[in-house]
């Protein structure tokens, strides 16, 4: 998948009204799919999840408007 189409999804995401179990559980398969194709160590597994938690917060938080987003270059120039 390309930068765009990440984007797109995770612009996509950010629209769902997801509770913390069902981002949390949308994290574990992804993570699943991911740890079987690329064999992480269960520490990485869970400094995935953890950086998954934080974006869902981050995102629901800029939502609100309580949280600045920055700018899309920013974003991608951290890729």
């Amino acid at each position: 998948m390309n930068a765009v189409s990440l984007n797109n999804l995770w612009n996509y995401l950010q629209g769902l009204s997801l509770t913390r179990a069902n981002q949390r559980w949308l994290g574990e398969r992804l993570i699943e799919q991911a740890s079987k194709e690329m064999s992480l160590p269960q520490s990485e597994h869970d400094s995935i999840l953890a950086g998954l938690d934080t974006a869902f917060k981050e995102g629901k938080l800029a939502q609100e408007g309580k949280l600045k987003g920055r700018p899309l270059a920013e974003l991608l120039n951290e890729i």
